[in-house]
């Protein structure tokens, strides 16, 4: 049974207990913060369906394209470009689905900013709340049943979230379906929840206030700042770039706390699992000062549905044709597997 799996390889991405015929599958939290399967025997009926659809235990094949296109991009719109953590192509993207009636699906703060979950939305609400980075885990408990019931009514979704989780949906759907788009981004590795919140209540205890407002990949101090800015509700602030904020040092630097199976990834790879992938386009050459602190995005484009999904927002941007290798300049980790430096057991010991 999917309880049996590894630490090292279980990704959390808790698709068994959505796929489950009969809701024999919880889950249980570890001493890092990371959760992983746990199965109750009275209710399982050894069908063997978690384990055989599992995207940790059986890799997700991709018919997209082995050599996708690749682009610099970023929205025309200054503002969203400085409220987003890169250029702002996620925005016009969903953007463009909830003008055109479709669904969004991504991951949300929760309302004391310590956690974080995955949400179908469909209103600019929900997409201000979805949009921005979240550095550690989300629960994506119970999206995927959300998501095909949307599908079976023939609706429009967009579905946002890492590559692992993107072939979970994927495993979890058995099928392609026309009327779903997947996006997927440059991940390096994904954090722990129990680490995240420690660090949030330090900073609370230090400010002597709860949070407001947290803001990861602030650009208030430039995009290449890679800046945390957190508002308290005593209108205290808190804002720390790369170097000076512990929490980005201990996930840039050591992978201090970042999930185990992040070591073995089996989706930093092409064909990708979505029909766009983006991220940050860090090292790119040719771009102004100005566009440095603004944000950059690089684009893959993995499959015909990405083609018609970026011709639809190519008003809203600046598309500029780039090269894998230029994307690989500044971002080892689009192939690369982040190896697990800092003392990891004694972290979370103390």
């Amino acid at each position: 049974m999917v309880d049996k799996i590894k630490k090292d390889i279980c990704t959390g991405c808790k698709m068994c207990g959505d796929i489950c015929p009969t809701g024999a599958i919880g889950f249980s939290t570890e001493y890092d913060g990371c959760w992983y399967p746990t199965v109750d025997t009275k209710k399982c009926i050894n069908c063997g369906l978690c384990e055989r659809q599992c995207p940790a235990l059986n890799y997700i094949e991709s018919i997209n394209f082995d050599d996708p296109n690749v682009y610099a991009a970023w929205t025309k719109d200054d503002k969203i470009r400085f409220d987003s953590t890169s250029g702002g192509i996620y925005y016009e993207l969903a953007s463009y689905f909830i003008n055109s009636g479709g669904y969004i699906v991504g991951c949300v703060f929760s309302d004391d900013y310590k956690s974080a979950k995955h949400v179908v939305g469909r209103t600019y609400k929900d997409l201000q709340a979805i949009m921005g980075s979240k550095y550690f885990q989300s629960d994506t408990a119970g999206i995927y049943k959300r998501v095909l019931e949307l599908l079976k009514r023939n609706e429009r979704v967009l579905f946002c979230g890492t590559p692992c989780q993107v072939a979970a949906l994927r495993a979890y759907l058995g099928r392609e379906y026309e009327n779903l788009y997947l996006l997927d981004f440059i991940c390096k590795g994904i954090n722990s929840p129990k680490a995240y919140i420690a660090y949030i209540e330090e900073l609370e205890q230090k400010y002597k206030s709860t949070v407001k407002c947290v803001r990861q990949k602030s650009k208030k101090t430039g995009w290449q700042s890679l800046a945390t800015n957190i508002i308290f509700e005593n209108n205290k602030e808190y804002h720390k770039d790369r170097y000076t904020d512990w929490w980005i040092q201990g996930y840039t630097c050591g992978n201090l706390f970042m999930r185990q199976n992040c070591q073995k990834c089996l989706y930093k790879s092409m064909p990708r699992q979505a029909d766009i992938s983006f991220g940050d386009f860090w090292g790119i050459e040719g771009c102004s000062k100005v566009d440095y602190e603004k944000g950059i995005s690089v684009v893959f484009v993995n499959s015909s549905k990405g083609n018609k999904l970026l011709k639809n927002i190519k008003d809203k941007i600046h598309l500029e044709t780039r090269t894998l290798e230029d994307v690989l300049i500044g971002n080892p980790y689009l192939f690369g597997q982040a190896v697990q430096k800092g003392d990891r057991e004694r972290f979370f010991k103390l």
